[in-house]
């Protein structure tokens, strides 16, 4: 049965980096999957056309949670913040969604983290964190027992990134596919993306 899937970033690139293989491999199998954005705080055309076209290869919708308009989280009051996802959680209906681990190195992340996990009280939905932190000291602080195998979709992802011109390099975009690689490793398959699973239903 096909399930409503809704995926948090904090900024444009966040979900291509952290999650953009899964995401891919589940649009591939028939859900729904909503990326949102929930900040764009400079270059915003750049980044909006960026983070349109990071959406458009995974085959995602893409959401921006405060319209279409500079915005930084910081300026948020965490209520205000947690009213957004309410109204988002309230129109999507989501089965599962992907948001930030809460050991995520970047405050941003940290707040997008907190306001899901809100905004979840009241539904049944499975939740999955991700971390969008480059360095890979911090994803292996934040690994826990579930792997995405994303060696179908890995092509996908790694276009996705690349698609953030504007914050992410070519070494860059290597760099992740190295990541996958490792984190495949682990799993026993070629390429993988790592999650803390934070609620299931079994």
């Amino acid at each position: 049965m096909a399930r409503n899937v809704v995926a948090f970033g904090a900024h444009p690139d966040d979900l291509e980096v952290g999650a953009g293989g899964l995401l891919a491999r589940l649009v591939r199998e028939g859900h729904r999957v909503t990326m949102v954005v929930c900040s764009i705080p400079n270059r915003f055309p750049d980044r909006l056309a960026e983070a349109r076209a990071g959406a458009a290869l995974i085959g995602a919708e893409l959401e921006l949670l405060d319209g279409e308009r500079e915005t930084r989280l910081e300026d948020l009051k965490m209520h205000e913040l947690v009213e957004r996802f309410d109204r988002l959680w309230i129109a999507r209906t989501p089965d599962l969604v992907i948001t930030h681990n809460a050991n995520d190195l970047h405050w941003d992340h940290t707040l997008v983290h907190r306001a899901t996990i809100s905004a979840a009280r009241r539904s049944r939905c499975e939740l999955l964190a991700y971390t969008a932190t480059p360095a890979l000291g911090a994803v292996a602080r934040s690994l826990g027992p579930c792997f995405a195998d994303i060696s179908s979709t890995i092509d996908i992802k790694l276009s996705a990134i690349a698609a953030h011109r504007s914050q992410i390099s070519s070494p860059a975009v290597q760099a992740r596919k190295d990541l996958a690689r490792t984190i495949g490793h682990l799993a026993g398959v070629q390429y993988a993306e790592a999650f803390e699973p934070l609620r299931l239903w079994i």
